[in-house]
């Protein structure tokens, strides 16, 4: 009788499980120190080529050589930014037309005599053919200016993530900041985009000027002319600082035809530069993401 009695409720108790409804939990471990993007140690700095270029510049593709030999022999550590400016990049018939509304003014902070003409993290660099009271230097000098600044300790770190939704045409750009030293000068963030692969006519260009690729083009600053100050009391060694900016993409830039504008924008051919300055002027750390 026992033995029966026990059968039954062990039966029930299967009958009761089998009607329980089963539910799953997932839990994602948390770890807050992953979403933030910078590194925390001490870094150096990375080059930052500002190349004033144009596309009726016939030594200008020189400019660009350098240039890629730059990022070449420094993965991940030289962030050029072609900014087409001046009399060879001003809209003419026949020429795309890459020009931005701040090319000029970063141009002119320069005292750059002709083109190509670049600086290097907007320093002053002692003998090598400097420009008057300028930062701009010929494309003979890029490699050692670049060469002195990667040797230097960054006084920030920065991480950064470009999303975009090709839905709303929205990009996201999320930028972290570590801060290894103190800044008492005015910290500015400049988020640049920035598009590759684009064709056009190129005087001076090779293997065909015709059809020269040009990188790097500076399209937009995110964060408008001269950046976005840093809050000082985040400017301090130990400090964390972030920051999310949004930008709607338009279609194409200065006309969707080859030329005037250089087509319409592809997204997979352009990234995001994220550079700290001091001010205006001396680039103190740099960061150039693709977008996602």
């Amino acid at each position: 009788m026992k033995k029966i009695s026990l059968m039954i409720l062990v039966l029930g108790f299967i009958g009761i499980s089998a009607c329980k409804k089963e539910t799953t939990t997932t839990t994602t471990p948390t770890n807050p120190a992953a979403t933030f993007l910078a590194p925390t140690t001490q870094m150096k700095k990375s080059a930052v080529l500002e190349d004033f270029t144009g596309v009726r510049c016939g030594y200008c593709p020189d400019g660009h050589a350098v240039a890629k030999a730059l990022e070449t022999a420094n993965p991940g550590k030289v962030v050029v930014i072609c900014v087409h400016t001046g009399s060879y990049a001003d809209p003419s018939a026949g020429w795309a037309n890459f020009t931005t509304p701040f090319g000029s003014a970063i141009a002119g902070q320069t005292g750059l005599t002709g083109y190509p003409a670049g600086t290097i993290n907007r320093q002053v660099f002692s003998g090598l053919g400097m420009s008057a009271g300028g930062t701009a230097m010929g494309r003979g000098n890029w490699t050692s200016a670049a060469n002195q600044v990667l040797l230097e300790n960054a006084p920030v770190n920065i991480g950064a993530k470009a999303t975009y939704n090709a839905s709303t045409k929205v990009l996201t750009v999320k930028v972290d900041l570590y801060y290894t030293a103190n800044e008492t000068l005015a910290n500015n963030i400049n988020v640049a985009f920035l598009q590759n692969n684009v064709i056009s006519k190129q005087s001076g260009g090779t293997p065909d000027a015709n059809n020269y690729v040009q990188n790097n083009i500076l399209r937009h600053l995110v964060t408008g002319q001269w950046g976005e100050v840093v809050p000082a009391a985040s400017t301090k060694t130990g400090t964390k600082y972030s920051k999310t900016y949004t930008y709607t993409v338009p279609a194409d830039y200065n006309g969707a035809t080859i030329p005037p504008g250089g087509g319409a924008v592809n997204i997979a051919n352009c990234d995001v530069a994220v550079f700290v300055a001091r001010g205006q002027k001396e680039i103190i750390n740099a960061i150039k993401v693709k977008v996602q």
